[in-house]
């Protein structure tokens, strides 16, 4: 015969308590293959399958929405602070909540997080007390010592794996497209592991109303053990209670974390005022400054304009000054042609002068020895010497007298041209250094009027070329002003769009304040309807068999009231969900905001270092929370064995789980597709 405890222990513990989980879908997969290949080799009958499937759902309708709700918070603040919405933790919360209900599952403690593992531990203390319980439970008492370190290692490798997912996060941040691309092929195998999952469920649903059909004749059984679940509901209560306390607590820090969030915001937008102002102003100085910049800049163009002029008036004054130069040298040639034409006549008047001197002096020769010849011919005559011949006398007497005329008139021709000569010379040397008198002083009124022009023209190249500097470094120090201006208006924009995103985020934050009040008020309404049917099945218990048909007609009015408790539950997951999608929309325009301005890294600094103070607090709420884990296998298994006896007892508590099953099959079933419509709601 099979046993549950036999069962549990032959299980791995690699299943139940590995400190290496690569993913809570794979462990889903591996536990169904599990209980397929238990159920196909008949070691797992279908009546004990089916009271596993119902005190693990039994266990995630009183806890599983207070969980869901804490994780969704925590998750939603962790993504909002870094930035970045990922989706797969919601849909792990509830797939943490789907999976236990599959009706093949024979260890829904995998699939649990810690506060349901330290609930379960609470519900299962008061069974201890029991004289039953601790009998059976005797004999297995070493398991939970030694499945303790196993459960801390978990622990210690569930903490690492956070560490180092939260260095995978801020990592994330650095290549935000990146992780946008993986978070939507992530998306999309989630969607397909949700298809795969939904199709099981629904087989699971299917094989639920296949065993509802044999449900009915167990009616009588249900009543037999309806005292054992009582003192398991009231256990179950009491852990609730506690847990109830601790989240309480939970929830207190988080109200703190969100006043201080409140605080930083309000002085955020005391600062965004400041800063609008300051973006007036600048922007007012900014266009003082263009108008500067503009008369600056005409300024500039009229300064190179009569840059441009001064060049031209400067290559038209050397144009001039070559031209002047050019007349100088033709002048100076002139000069000297003409000096040595007075050279060649000085030398030509002197040669003529030496001529005549030389004439004149033959002349007086002449005249002296015809001065001699008259005096010798008186002589002679006077004493009586012999006489020449007078005709020789004349002849030469006439021949002198000829040529003394011809010498004269030679000297007087000479002289006459010597004179007329000198006079021609002297008029041309007057005349040339008249023209070079006059060209020189020409030349030397243009040399000094050009100087002149090209010394103003090159005072003012210089005024003009100072000026141009001085234009140049105002323009320089205008537009590093104009630069800075833009980058103020830039960072003050770029704060008022943060301004927008966080107040959004705030009424994001309210919403979620609200929906936790009602989730508050829901949890109080469910716990009421558990008191209600704990008083329905003790007036069960007292009518027993005489009052079966009441008895289930107030069952049949505890389903539709619990159905009326998960359909509001469901409401206020839908309306989770609306919020979700919200503060999803608003991290797509962080993120659009962080590519847009780089200015907001200092920004998300700050917020990475709240998003390690979240971490901490989680950390410290996850200390707190799995306190009292390391029992949470062994006490289910005394739980499951409790309600065995060894020999004929085990058959009566096989029929008596039959009409457990019949019992909650429409609130098994109705709680299921919620959950999957809840799951399917943040794939779309």
């Amino acid at each position: 015969m099979w046993r549950p405890s036999t069962t549990r222990s032959s299980l791995p513990t690699s299943e139940r308590a590995s400190p290496k989980r690569p993913s809570r879908n794979g462990m889903v997969l591996k536990a169904l293959k599990v209980l397929r290949a238990m159920v196909a080799a008949n070691i797992c009958p279908h009546g004990e399958l089916r009271k596993v499937v119902y005190r693990e759902s039994l266990e995630l309708k009183v806890t599983g929405f207070f969980r869901v709700s804490q994780a969704f918070l925590s998750k939603s603040k962790s993504n909002l602070e870094k930035g970045l919405w990922v989706r797969s933790g919601t849909s792990e919360v509830v797939s943490q909540r789907v999976s236990p209900r599959t009706p093949r599952q024979p260890k829904p403690t995998l699939l649990e997080n810690n506060s349901t593992s330290s609930s379960n531990q609470a519900i299962r203390t008061p069974k201890e007390r029991s004289p039953k319980v601790i009998e059976r439970k005797s004999p297995r008492s070493p398991v939970p010592e030694k499945r303790r370190p196993n459960r801390i290692t978990e622990l210690e490798s569930q903490i690492s794996q956070l560490q180092e997912d939260l260095k995978k996060a801020r990592e994330q941040l650095c290549s935000s497209e990146s992780g946008k691309k993986q978070a939507q092929l992530d998306a999309e195998d989630s969607k397909k592991q949700l298809l795969a999952l939904s199709s099981k469920l629904e087989e699971s649903q299917q094989q639920l109303r296949e065993l509802s059909i044999s449900e009915e004749t167990h009616l009588v059984e249900l009543q037999k053990i309806s005292q054992e679940r009582d003192e398991a509901w009231k256990s179950e209560l009491e852990a609730i209670q506690k847990q109830h306390s601790v989240d309480s607590t939970a929830l207190a820090s988080a109200n703190n974390e969100i006043q201080c969030l409140k605080v930083q915001l309000e002085t955020v937008a005391a600062s965004e005022a400041e800063q609008t102002k300051h973006a007036e102003s600048v922007n007012e100085e900014l266009q003082s400054l263009k108008e500067n910049l503009a008369e600056t800049l005409c300024l500039v163009e009229n300064m190179k304009n009569q840059l441009k002029d001064c060049k031209e008036s400067e290559t038209q004054a050397q144009e001039v000054v070559s031209e002047t130069l050019q007349q100088l040298e033709t002048a100076k040639k002139t000069v000297e042609s003409l000096r040595l034409d007075g050279m060649k006549a000085i030398e030509s008047y002197d040669s003529i002068a030496s001529e005549l001197e030389r004439s004149r002096a033959r002349v007086s020769f002449l005249e002296g020895l015809v001065s001699k010849l008259n005096a010798g011919l008186d002589n002679g005559s006077s004493n009586n010497l012999p006489l020449i011949p007078s005709s020789e006398y004349e002849e030469e007497l006439s021949y002198l007298r000829s040529e003394v005329g011809r010498l004269r008139s030679a000297l007087e021709t000479a002289e006459a041209k010597y004179s007329e000569e000198q006079v021609r010379s002297t008029a041309q040397i007057t005349s040339a250094y008249e023209l070079m008198e006059q060209i020189k002083s020409g030349s030397t009124l243009k040399e000094a009027k050009l100087e002149s022009e090209l010394k103003k023209t090159r005072v003012d190249i210089e005024e003009l070329k100072a000026n141009l500097m001085d234009k140049e470094t105002e323009l320089q120090g205008i537009i590093e002003e104009n630069d800075g201006l833009n980058s103020k208006l830039e960072k003050s924009l770029s704060s008022q769009r943060e301004y927008k995103l966080e107040k959004e985020l705030k009424v994001l934050k309210e919403h979620l304040a609200n929906l936790k009040a009602n989730l508050m008020d829901k949890e109080t309404e469910l716990q009421s309807i558990a008191e209600e049917n704990e008083m329905l099945k003790v007036e069960i218990k007292k009518s027993k068999v005489e009052n079966t048909k009441n008895g289930v007609a107030e069952v049949e009015a505890a389903r539709s009231s619990e159905r009326e408790a998960l359909s509001k539950l469901g409401l206020v997951m839908e309306e989770a969900d609306k919020s979700s999608k919200r503060a999803a929309r608003v991290t797509e325009q962080l993120d659009a905001a962080q590519a847009a301005n780089a200015e907001m890294e200092a920004e998300l600094r700050r917020l990475k270092v709240q998003s390690d103070q979240w971490r901490k607090a989680a950390e410290a709420a996850a200390s707190m929370l799995s306190g009292g884990n390391n029992g949470k296998f062994m006490e289910r298994t005394g739980s499951l064995d409790s309600s065995f006896s060894p020999g004929g007892g085990k058959i009566n508590s096989l029929y008596s789980e039959d009409m457990d099953d019949d019992y909650l099959k429409k609130k098994n079933g109705n709680m299921l597709k919620k959950i999957g419509v809840l799951w399917k709601k943040p794939q779309k």
